[in-house]
């Protein structure tokens, strides 16, 4: 190939509108394999119309400009890898028996391909992403069902619809910490209930997380911590080591409304211990829900004769 010709042939590529279409692997196996078994049995004359065909499916789309030739070289059956037709899908669907399991492939994905996904599936599904913190991105984080009630059972979800009811399975996920989470849905086939589920992606820059995961799960700034009956002073320390900062301190209570007694910096002292770490709105942050003391079951150690010293 001469170099005009090669640089011909890169220009055209580069202009090329559709050079993200693969060919879907199982299309072009059987393909080729009817192309092969008619031309082992047709006569010559069907050869060249065997030859024209390969070429057709073969040859990537290309903008052809006026007068201009393209090359491209011969697809093989046995050099085709994982190929897919068109865009990739932002949703994997697998058929299980009655149900159909739902995971996130593409969190980032414009959300008309998601519904385009569904839709595709005859499933009347309403997915929404929505900004979460790294252990909880492609996460399903919040399922529901407009006008209808939806019961929480251990391993799926039923929304009741008057005297009908349909029942959605989990798909148990992990490295979500103390965060409820779930890899997926598996939705039955014939479901005719809107249903509605949330999952987390990944925030932009800017944006404050709409969905706030433990901070020391996966992929968080406190991975893999333990700080309960820490000291703040010690919270403090390795967060400022680690760039992330305290946004909110809570008093500690029975209750489990976190912002129930929100607390001032200025009025949580070194000393104070570390009840429960949140996640904070945006990254690298966290909340602190603290106490004079340590937690009751510390001091119930410390009481049964146990050392009683701050850190676990």
């Amino acid at each position: 190939m001469t170099d005009d010709l090669k640089k011909l042939t890169t220009a055209l590529r580069m202009q090329d509108p559709a050079g993200h279409v693969q060919v879907d692997p199982l299309v072009l196996s059987a393909t080729l394999h009817d192309i092969i078994g008619n031309s082992a049995q047709a006569p010559q004359k069907a050869e060249r119309r065997w030859s024209r065909r390969r070429w057709l499916i073969l040859i990537p789309v290309t903008a052809l400009l006026a007068g201009a030739a393209v090359l491209a070289p011969v697809i093989h059956p046995g050099d085709v890898g994982p190929m897919t037709l068109g865009p990739a899908k932002a949703l994997a669907f697998t058929r299980n028996g009655d149900y159909i399991d739902v995971r996130i492939v593409d969190p980032d994905a414009d959300p008309r391909r998601y519904r385009q996904d569904f839709a595709a599936h005859g499933l009347n599904v309403k997915l929404t992403m929505e900004p979460a913190s790294p252990s909880l991105v492609g996460a399903l984080v919040s399922v529901s069902s407009p006008g209808r009630m939806v019961v929480f059972h251990p391993d799926e979800f039923e929304i009741q619809d008057g005297t009908r009811s349909a029942r959605i399975k989990k798909i148990e996920g992990g490295g979500c910490g103390n965060h409820w989470c779930l890899a997926g849905v598996s939705i039955p086939v014939g479901l005719r209930s809107p249903f509605e589920i949330i999952f987390g992606r990944a925030a932009r820059p800017g944006e404050r997380y709409e969905v706030a995961g433990d901070p020391t799960a996966r992929g968080e700034i406190l991975e893999g911590m333990k700080l309960e009956n820490w000291t703040v002073g010690e919270v403090r320390a390795i967060l400022r080591e680690r760039h992330a900062t305290v946004s909110d301190y809570y008093k500690a209570s029975t209750s489990n409304d976190w912002t129930k007694y929100p607390l001032p910096a200025r009025d949580v002292p070194d000393g104070w211990y570390v009840h429960h770490v949140g996640g904070g709105d945006v990254p690298n942050s966290v909340r602190l829900r603290v106490s004079p003391q340590p937690t009751f079951a510390h001091q119930a150690e410390g009481a049964a004769g146990y050392p009683s010293a701050h850190r676990p």
